[in-house]
Parts: structure tokens; sequence; C-alpha cells
């Protein structure tokens, strides 16, 4: 059972145990065909095995047994099938939908892999009982068999594997099989076919010579009572139609045109043209058969030349490469052919190749060294369907080399003074490496566990985060939680929330848990849940808001039942290391600490209860976890001065450096819809428009006007990033004079005080349904507003930079400022004056010296 064209092909049965019943289990069957240009033709596969105790089969979707044995010892229920040795078949298109389960019903038939993966998966679920009710006692089937209209196949034991894990439509958690075997059959040209069942026949143009088939390929004439021949019929034949379709619609055996060779298809290769630089062939194939219409099928074709193949036209072809480096076969594959059941099915099928040769000679190169055609057979008066083989050419490899390092910016030495902090600005995001923030110092997310009720294995908990950061939050695609069990707990049930993974509950018997993992990871549930599964402050996707700018959504709750825990107080054992992951920042979590249990008001707030045990678990930003590179920066202009100061070079990336920069797209570039939406929708890495900063996003302030007692302030952002919109986006911007700031135009507003009574720094973030929500990069992709400030005599200024911030933070994030000399400067009129008075008094001393030789 080995195929030197596709060494790895075999058909995979995949066994997997879904739940336990009381007298046994119920399995999900999946035939996964993994041959290459194989595939199994109407009506379709049929798969066998033996009991290894006396198991039945209960009830069955997605397929059916073709015999139901002997169930007379069964009193009520009567199973499908009793036989110790079933064999089962899959159901017909167009069963109803309450028999059927994901890939059955598809009348038997498996497509190959290349051409259509879709259906190259067949499944079916069974009901097993009297059989064992755990991956102890369960034994496995055995002497398995898979039956097949063409090829034959050999299957191998079943064998125990690691359970099957399969991930739900949301792509949010992933579920286990309790227990999984696998059987692997594959093709066996002995048991395939006794007699051939096509032929090649050979032309050129440098030769009148035709090659026929040869005789007798696939049977003769004479020979009626040969197992090598087939019935004859001659075209001419009186009542065609009636002569081929009289002996039923089930048969399918060949009814062939009478020829030399007797075979129901044959292979021309005709080489047509040769060029300068290239030469062309023909590939016809014709069908002989009478009876049937061959769909889905393909052809592998042998020639050393296939590696300077050019173009094809009319089929679809893949490159078969069992030789490693060696390309020396294509499968190649068209419309199918159609009978309309009154004249011969005589289709011709046209191929040209064109071939690029730079050293070739017109002999045995010209011809292909072996063909193999495999068929997918259906019915003369069957309706059959179009299949597209997807087009695949050569894979090119690009190799690109990254620069992985760091380069850090030295901070020069200042003396810090109101006018001189300027040298500050320039710099790179600094790095804490601890979980402090010296902007908001109390700033956190508090995890609270809360135990209100006992189960009889263990409690019913209600966790709820709280995010206490005044400018911090979490964006989609949400929060995940994460912890370790201190025992063998369990989780029977969740609402408001799910587990990543179920884990391995193989032990379980009915009831099945939600998770089994040792150290489970919980997501919130995503809007549009249904409300049964819903609890208070839940399925929000994971969407954290700060707390200055919605404090009503900076909570988020789930409920989870715990088994296999303590049912007292003093039984209960906390769970430890806790890991809070978001798609931004990153956090560090303490230890949980029992504290009071928390107390809840009723809705009419006429009683408090309190919960039975209570622990909390803080976790703080980390700069350290958050980010290697920046994510924004900062360019600056003003009135007074022509010069725009763009933001720094390469400050979030390089082009040429594709570690850091990502993927860069051109806003002129033809197609740029299909170039943002190509990688999918799960994809949040930025695709960003190609600029000298390859920055996501871009905060731009502008020195407007210059008032009397005020002074005017615009500020943009600006959002590069083709692949992200930014909804409740906040601006962190510090500046001395936020004090005296007197209006603020399509912003709201918060003024942050983590020195005390100074108010040097401001939050700002949009209106709500006005300007809360930054488009994605493109026309629409930005947001402004102006800021109006009253002069401070004490401390205003436009000299040396005093107007411009001293740092920004985009969503929490610290932005990169241009560097101070590059900052657009005050003109200094007292020095031209001094210029002129010196011109002026030179001047005058040349003229005395002329007038003194005069």
């Amino acid at each position: 059972a080995y195929d030197p064209l596709d060494p790895n092909g075999n058909i995979t049965i995949k066994w997997d145990v879904m739940s336990w019943t009381p007298d046994g289990y119920i399995a999900v069957v999946t035939m996964s065909n993994f041959q290459r240009y194989r595939h199994i033709t109407s009506p379709g596969w049929s798969l066998g095995w033996t009991w290894s105790k006396r198991e039945v089969i209960w009830s069955m979707m997605g397929g059916q047994t073709t015999e139901q044995g002997d169930c007379s010892k069964y009193k009520g229920g009567i199973p499908q099938s009793c036989k110790k040795d079933p064999t089962v078949v899959d159901l017909l298109p167009g069963t109803p939908y309450n028999q059927q389960i994901a890939n059955c019903c598809k009348g038997g038939v498996l497509s190959s892999p290349l051409q259509d993966p879709t259906n190259a998966v067949a499944s079916f679920q069974v009901s097993v009982g009297n059989a064992g009710t755990t991956d102890r006692t369960v034994k496995l089937p055995k002497n398995f068999t898979l039956k097949a209209p063409g090829p034959g196949y050999t299957c191998g034991p079943a064998k125990m594997v690691r359970p099957t894990k399969f991930i739900t439509p949301d792509k949010r958690r992933v579920t286990q099989a309790l227990m999984t075997w696998r059987i692997i059959c594959t093709y066996s040209q002995f048991l395939a076919h006794k007699a051939p069942t096509c032929c090649v026949s050979l032309s050129s143009f440098k030769n009148n010579t035709v090659v026929p088939c040869p005789t007798c390929s696939c049977g003769c004439k004479s020979n009626s009572n040969s197992s090598r021949s087939a019935r004859c019929i001659k075209p001419g034949t009186p009542h065609l139609a009636s002569v081929f379709s009289g002996s039923g619609n089930d048969e399918f055996s060949p009814s062939v045109q009478c020829t030399k060779h007797m075979c129901p298809i044959r292979v021309h290769w005709h080489v047509k043209l040769n060029s300068k630089k290239y030469w062309r062939v023909k590939v016809t194939t014709t069908n002989y058969n009478y009876r049937m219409n061959y769909s889905d099928w393909n052809l592998v074709v042998q020639d050393p030349n296939f590696n300077n193949r050019t173009q094809v036209f009319g089929f679809k072809h893949k490159l078969l490469t069992p030789y490693a480096t060696i390309i020396k076969f294509v499968s190649v594959l068209t419309l199918n052919p159609h009978n309309d059941g009154t004249k011969p099915n005589v289709i011709f099928l046209i191929l040209y190749i064109l071939f690029y040769a730079n050293l070739f000679s017109f002999c045995r190169l010209f011809f292909p060294h072996t063909l193999s055609l495999s068929l997918f057979l259906f019915l003369t008066f069957s309706l059959f369907f179009f299949v597209l083989y997807f087009k695949s050419s050569l894979s090119q490899i690009l190799n690109s080399s990254a620069n992985n390092s760091d380069h850090c910016t030295e901070i020069p030495t200042y003396v810090l003074q109101r006018q001189t902090w300027l040298s500050l600005c320039y710099q790179k995001p600094l790095i804490a490496f601890y979980a402090y923030d010296p902007l908001d110092p109390n700033g956190n997310i508090t995890i609270k566990w809360d135990i209100i009720s006992w189960t009889p294995d263990g409690y019913v908990a209600v966790v709820t985060m709280n995010n206490f950061q005044q400018y911090r939050h979490i964006a989609s695609p949400g929060w995940s939680l994460g912890w370790t069990w201190a025992k063998k707990e369990v989780i029977w049930s969740m609402m408001g929330g799910q587990t990543t993974e179920q884990g391995d509950c193989s032990k379980f018997k009915g009831g099945i848990p939600h998770c089994c993992k040792k150290d489970p990871t919980v997501v919130d549930l995503l809007p549009g849940t249904p409300y049964n599964q819903q609890i208070a402050n839940c399925c929000k996707g994971g969407v954290l808001t700060s707390w200055v700018q919605d404090p009503t959504n900076a909570v988020s709750s789930f409920q989870v039942s715990v088994g296999r825990a303590g049912t007292t107080n003093k039984t209960v054992k906390v769970p430890k290391n806790f890991t809070l992951k978001a798609p931004g920042p990153g956090y560090t979590c303490g230890p949980a600490k029992i504290v009071r249990p928390t107390q809840f008001i009723q809705a009419d707030k006429r009683r408090v209860t309190q919960a039975l045990m209570t622990w909390n678990v803080t976790c703080t930003y980390s700069q350290f976890l958050a980010q290697k590179t920046p994510s924004c920066c900062v360019s600056l202009s003003s009135f007074y001065n022509d010069t725009i100061v763009p933001c720094p070079t390469c400050a979030c990336g390089c082009q040429s450096n594709s570690s850091q920069s990502g993927s860069c797209v051109n806003p002129d570039t033809p197609h740029l819809a299909s170039v943002v939406s190509g990688s999918g929708k799960n994809n949040f890495s930025p695709l960003v428009q190609c600029t000298s900063h390859m920055c996501p996003i871009r905060i731009h302030w502008h020195i407007k006007l210059n008032y009397k007692e005020y002074w005017r302030v615009k500020v943009t952002i600006t959002n590069f990033n083709y692949r992200m919109n930014y909804s409740e986006w906040n601006l962190v911007v510090q500046h001395p004079n936020f004090d005296n700031l007197t209006q603020l135009f399509s912003f709201n507003y918060k003024s942050l005080t983590p020195y005390g009574s100074i108010n040097d720094t401001a939050m700002l973030w949009g209106v709500k349904f006005y300007n809360d929500f930054l488009n994605q990069a493109g026309p629409n992709g930005n947001v402004q507003s102006e800021l109006l400030f009253r002069k401070d005599k004490a401390t205003f200024t436009f000299d040396k930079g005093w107007a411009f911030p001293r740092r920004i933070y985009f969503n929490g994030d610290n932005c990169v400022m241009p560097p101070p000399d590059s900052y657009p400067w005050l003109p200094n009129a007292g020095s031209r004056q001094e210029v002129s008075l010196f011109a002026l008094v030179i001047a005058s001393l040349v003229a005395l010296v002329f007038y003194a030789h005069a």
C-alpha cells in the first residue's frame, strides 16, 4: 500500500468520543482524504469494523448501517444495528436537517484535497451501547475495512492518540474530545482493479504517424467471456439510447464504444508546435463510456520538462514534487463533460501546454512517461455539477533579514528651569521596569472573587473586574484572565464568560465540566449573547473603558460554578498565579488576598446581602510588558514660523525593517481595499500607511493664534492604521499652562493632578457619538479640536518652545517627540536690531574715513 507519486497519501479515520451515556458513549467519526489526487466516487464509501465486545449502535446521525442484524433480545427501544461487524454508509444529499451533522450527507463521495479540500472530509455520529463508560473500560473496534467503487484500501489497526481539540465557530474557545483513536487506510494498487481503465495514444507535428492505444488494452471484443472484456456498442447501432440504458440505473459496469483498445477513457498527447523558445502540446481526453459521466476528474502526467512549464490553457493545474526539487508531475483538471443520453459520449477536452525549452530534442522528452487518470463517476442520466479546482502556481519564498536591536536615545543634561524644559522632550518612550505609573500612581485593575453560594462539591462565585485606571483602557479583542487552581478544581458551568480551552474531561461520567484544565483562561462573551447566558456587566467582548471616560463600562463580570473544591470558607483554597492579558498594555498581577466579604445592595435599596467569602487580586500596568516599539508620534508647527516639524524618522519603525514596521501600504495603491482586508478580520497587527515615521497614530500640535490675553492651539489626531479603528480613545498631554485652560472645543477634558496642586497634565477624549470614534486610515481617519489658554504674565512666553507640550500619551502609550533643536523657534527681533545698529556704526565710520581723505 505505497504510492510513489503520493507517498504520504492516505485516508485517516478519526473516532472522537464526545460524551458518555449510561451504557456507552457518543462518538463522531471523521474521514479525511489526504490523498493528493485520488478520490472516492459515487456510489461512495462504506466503512466496516468488528466490535471488541457486545456493543450495539443505538442511533446514528449523518450515516446509517447497511444491516440491522438480530435485535430480538431487546425490549422497548430497538438499536439501529446489533451486528458484530456493522457496515456504515453515508446518507444522501437532501437528508432532513435533523438527521445531519457537519460534513455528512454527500452520498459517500470524497474529493481529493487538492481539488476540493472542503469536500475531502466526511463525518457521522454514532451512539454506542453495551460499551465502557470511561476511557479505561472502552475497547477499541478492530478489523476496519474501507471499500470504495474505484480504488481499494488497506486499513491498519486502531491506535489511541491525543484527544482531538475543536475550535468553536467564533474562534474564542477550544473544546476537547474525551477519547480519540485513529485508523489509517492507504491505497492498494493490488486491490484496486484487475484490468486497466484508460490508455494513451501519441502523435506529433513532425511525423504523420499516429500511435494508437495498444490493441486490447482494457479488453478484447472477440473475448466476451473474459474478465478483461466489456460490453461494446457500435456508434451506428439503432436505438442506441435504449441499448446502453437497458440494464438499469444501478449498474456501474462500463458500456463502451467498440474500439480496438476497448478502454472507457483514452488520453491523446499531441506535440503540436515548435517555436524558437517554446514548444506546445495538446492533450485530449475522450470518453468512450456510454453509461458514465466523469465529474471532478483529474489527470496526472509524468514528463521531465514540467519544470519549464510556462502556461496552461483551459485546465487547472498543480505541480507534484514527490522527488523534492525534481518537478516532473502535473495534475491538470477542467470542466466536466456532459452526456445527453442520445449520442455517443465522446467529449474532447483540449489542453494546451507551453513549455519553455532552453535545450531539448525531438525525442522522448516530448511524450509523457506515465499517465494516470482518476475519474469521478456519475450515471448517464444523473444530474452532475461543475467543480473547479483552485489555481495554484509555484510558490515563491521570500527571505528577509530583520534587525531586532533596540536603539536607546541618550538624553543630554540640561538645567531644569521653566524656559529650558524643552531639552527633556526628545526621548523615545521610557521603559519603566516596575508596575508604577507616575501620572496615575493609584491606577490598577482590581479583580474581586465573591463566593455567593455553596454547591455539593464546591461553590458558585461572581468574578468582577474594575478598571481603576484614569486613562488606560482595554480595547478589542478584549481581556483574558488566567489562574492556576490550588487543588484539582474544575469549572462545571459559566455565565457571562467562557474558558478558551476545555481540557481533558475524559474521567467524568454523565455531565461533562465546562473546563478541566489546571490553568484555565477566561474571556468575556460577545455582545448579543442570549439573555439566559448573561449576568450584570458582562458580554462586552472584553472591552473595559477607563474610569474617567466611562465609569459605567469600566466594570466586567462573569459567574463561575466550581467543583471538586472546598464547601466551607476553611476548606476552599485560593487560586494562584493570576495573569491578565490585553491586546495593548501588559499587566502584572499580585497574589490573591482574602478580604472582608463584599456587601451587595438590592435594587430597592432596602436590604444588604453579603458574600460568603471574598478575595481580591490587584493587577497594575507594566510599561515593560506593554510593547517594545512606540505606537504614536508627535509633530509640531506654529503661526510664527513656517517650519513644520514632522515626526522623527523611523519613530515607530522603518520601511526597510519589517520586524518593527510590519506591513506598509501606499495610499495610492490600486485595489487598496483588498490589500487591507486580505489577512482576515481576526488580524489585529497594524497595517500602516507608508510614512517616514511608520507610526499608526500621529498627534499634531499647532500654535494657531495669539491674542492680547489668550493664545489658541489646534490638536489633530491622525490614524495611519488601515486595519484598526480606535473607539473610546484618549489623549494625555503634559503642559505647564493647563491651569489656565479657558475653553475646549469638541473634546472632553479632565485635569490630572499627579503632583498635588500642580495642574500640568490634562486628559482629553472625544465627545460621545460625535468624535469618540477615530476611523481607520483614510479621508475620515482624523479628529481635531482647539484649546484656548489664558496668558499668565508670570510664565507665558513663545520663546524656546515653551508653548509646545512636554509629553503626549495616546491610549496610555508614550508618543515619540521631535528633537528639541528642530522646534519652530520664535524669530528673535532683538538680534536683528543689534545687527542693524552695528551696521549703522560701521557705515558711519566708513563715511568719516572717505570724508577725511577727501
